[in-house]
């Protein structure tokens, strides 16, 4: 007679331990898989919001970004090309902007959305509006555009004024 078969309780105990060791194992795995699929979430969300920040953009994505930003931009098709000082984008539109009440465009300051998240703004460069130096990122915000708390912040339809 084997000492399992003298001590029942003995032998619940044992299987008692391997399903709770299984669990675990299977747990484990579970905390593992989900913690990974978590990480790559926060690192995409920290990669858009870096991008966002830092102002990685081509002159295309930032004119792009006009239009997309404020409602003034809208039909005026512009071009941009990053200055030599690599943080100060020369934006031209083809058509001036819809005026909504402004007559001088010097100094006016407009958001850029950019993946439908603010990325930066313009300052307008002459009176028709045709010239803009624009600027994403912490230079927006060194340029008084904007605040660093609306950087990154969604846009989902471009802005009024």
């Amino acid at each position: 007679m084997s000492t399992l078969e003298t001590h029942p309780d003995l032998a619940r105990l044992g299987d008692q331990l391997e399903a709770a060791a299984e669990r675990s194992l299977v747990s484990g795995r579970r905390r593992r898989i989900g913690r990974a699929g978590l990480a790559v979430v926060v690192l995409t969300v920290i990669a858009a919001g870096t991008a966002v920040a830092t102002g990685v953009f081509t002159p295309r994505q930032v004119a792009a970004g006009l239009p997309a930003g404020t409602l003034i931009f809208g039909g005026t098709h512009p071009t941009c090309a990053l200055d030599a000082d690599g943080v100060t984008y020369h934006c031209t539109l083809a058509t001036a902007p819809s005026d909504l009440g402004i007559t001088d465009f010097r100094g006016s300051k407009q958001l850029i959305a950019i993946d439908k998240k603010i990325a930066g703004g313009c300052v307008g460069q002459d009176e028709a509006g045709l010239g803009w130096d624009c600027y994403v990122g912490a230079e927006a915000v060194r340029h008084e555009i904007l605040t660093e708390d609306l950087l990154g912040e969604p846009e989902l339809e471009p802005a009024q004024g």
